[in-house]
């Protein structure tokens, strides 16, 4: 799908791959020290939270917010580790992880976004994948762009007779995860060579024939695409806007296929939230949902050697639920629903 490109705002924030800093503030008071907090994690929600960072920044200039963008498994790592104050994870953190967290551990859901599948192929403006063309690919069984499985779907395209070269995370990362996940809730043989998993290890189908390469971060992934032709990818739908690449609809549980958009993302979430569990959004069931709609969560410590950071990062959440939904659409992300934002807000409240 051959989306309108959006402002240069977006873009620019797409080359803030290593760390995303909030501003420094103002010159404070003689006596006024600024309350600094630091983050890391996953990708996904980083131009998010960065843009919340910002807005929260400038009503309350006495908070400096750090976060770096490294991967969902070294988010948790920092935090376990006692080297940052909040974490950014594709995942909830198991109890194993929870319990190694100093302080106790809250999590709550903060973004949500879809999993978008995008390629670099000349001449091919709208690309439409049904499940067993997706999965093909990413088994490395469908090796070439005429192949009659990305054909059948695609008969109004000149499909050129090339290889596919995919292009997979290098790093540990939630998206990799849920990817992973959906492909192999899609065909049992994904799942008993590849699986589940955050690093996976992709069929030697496709690197035998030097058939993927590896970019890191979904920044990376997007930037590796947008540089190979005939290359496919998967990053969150936020980093899918770079010139040079586009998005393809998939197929979704119900049979249709759906372009990666705000209607089909709402329609994926508002279905996990119903049928499903905020941690478990493998394959939205309904005619108009997206098919890989993904949740990620911030963690932080239910106790500070500074108390203000609690109430601090529970002010930065309560804000991000309320005036800060206004930005998640623009920036390519699910705005919550009142159920959902309700929910964290209740967590919020626990003691």
């Amino acid at each position: 799908m051959n989306h309108s490109r959006r402002p240069l705002a977006l873009l620019g924030r797409l080359l803030l791959t290593v760390s995303l800093v909030v501003l420094t503030a103002p010159l404070l008071g003689a006596n006024e020290q600024p309350l600094k907090l630091n983050g890391s994690g996953a990708s996904f929600p980083a131009p998010l939270y960065l843009r919340w960072f910002r807005d929260y920044y400038l009503a309350h200039p006495q908070v400096k917010a750090d976060y770096q963008s490294t991967s969902t498994s070294g988010g948790v790592k920092d935090l376990i580790a006692g080297r940052v104050d909040f974490a950014g994870s594709d995942l909830p953190l198991t109890e194993e992880q929870a319990g190694q967290v100093s302080g106790g551990m809250l999590q709550v859901p903060l973004a949500a976004g879809g999993i978008v599948a995008i390629y670099n192929v000349d001449g091919v403006s709208e690309l439409r994948l049904s499940r067993q063309a997706l999965v093909g690919i990413f088994s490395g069984t469908v090796t070439r762009w005429n192949d009659p499985a990305i054909a059948a779907t695609n008969a109004d395209a000149t499909l050129p007779d090339m290889p596919i070269i995919v292009v997979a995370r290098a790093d540990s990362s939630g998206t990799s995860y849920k990817f992973s996940r959906y492909l192999s809730a899609l065909s049992q043989d994904f799942a008993e060579a590849v699986g589940t998993s955050m690093g996976p290890s992709w069929p030697k189908a496709l690197k035998a024939r030097g058939g993927l390469v590896r970019g890191r971060g979904n920044s990376g992934v997007a930037a590796t695409v947008r540089a190979i032709p005939g290359s496919i990818g998967y990053v969150e739908y936020a980093f899918g806007f770079l010139p040079g690449i586009s998005m393809a609809a998939l197929e979704n549980r119900a049979g249709k296929l759906v372009d990666p958009d705000t209607a089909g993302f709402e329609a994926g979430l508002q279905s996990v939230i119903v049928n499903h569990s905020v941690r478990n959004a493998t394959d939205p069931v309904g005619e108009e949902a997206y098919p890989i709609v993904a949740i990620s969560w911030l963690v932080l410590r239910r106790a500070y050697d500074d108390p203000a950071k609690l109430t601090t990062l529970k002010d930065v959440i309560g804000f991000a639920m309320g005036p800060g939904q206004a930005v998640t659409e623009p920036l390519g992300y699910i705005r919550f629903p009142p159920l959902l934002t309700t929910y964290v807000q209740e967590q919020l409240k626990q003691p």
